[in-house]
């Protein structure tokens, strides 16, 4: 299933709607509250983006093509949620591992860290969610570590798969596409649908809405 979210979706802080089109009919609904996605959420009403996941995704691999800043990490909050035993989110770089990991402190408040230093890699994972960098997981699956034992992962910035960091994605996938389910987290791309082909993804999301516009502005800088 392919689903557009419509630029002319409108969000605030006090609720808003999404518009969004399947099959070539569009739709009109209310945001959801987040608190039904998880009552640790600190703000009122999922946006766009977040709604049209919450009430599509069930179950299976998954692709969301959208702007940066456009809160894909609540939607693989309601993806881990879906899943019972080990679940990771793997990330390109230490920066957003940690800053992921964070996140979900917050929420589930047992959590395991892996981004390659030694210092982690010394304690056992004791936890049912593991936030860790593309090299980590790579590194434990070609070992038949702790990586091998997931139920489902999230890949962040899947996208990288088209640069040099490709290698890493692509063999992540291929370690697990056929054994556990995929949520893709990808940036607005024309080959979006080669990706949500190379991981068997039965929903598709994709959408140029942002509920942070970007604003250009110009100024005239007298030196």
């Amino acid at each position: 299933m392919l689903i557009i979210i419509s630029s002319d979706s409108k969000f605030k802080l006090d609720g808003g709607y999404v518009i969004y089109n399947v099959d070539g009919q569009n739709y009109k609904e209310e945001l959801i509250p987040a608190s039904l996605l998880n009552p640790k959420l600190d703000f009122k009403y999922l946006n766009p983006l977040q709604t049209v996941f919450y009430k599509f995704y069930k179950s299976g691999s998954a692709l969301i093509a959208t702007p940066t800043s456009s809160g894909k990490t609540i939607c693989a909050l309601h993806f881990i949620q879906s899943h019972k035993g080990f679940k990771i989110y793997t990330t390109p770089t230490k920066a957003l591992a940690n800053e992921v990991y964070k996140f979900f402190k917050k929420i589930f408040l047992n959590v395991d860290l892996r981004t390659g230093d030694v210092i982690e890699e010394a304690y056992e994972i004791k936890s049912d969610i593991v936030v860790c960098t593309y090299e980590s997981l790579v590194l434990s699956l070609r070992n038949r570590g702790w990586g091998y034992n997931a139920n489902a992962i999230v890949v962040d910035e899947i996208h990288f798969v088209f640069t040099n960091r490709g290698t890493m994605i692509e063999e992540i996938v291929a370690f697990m596409k056929d054994r556990v389910d995929i949520l893709g987290l990808s940036a607005t791309l024309p080959k979006y649908r080669d990706i949500s082909e190379w991981i068997s993804a039965n929903l598709v999301i994709k959408s140029n809405f942002r509920p942070v516009p970007i604003i250009k502005t110009e100024e005239d800088l007298k030196i």
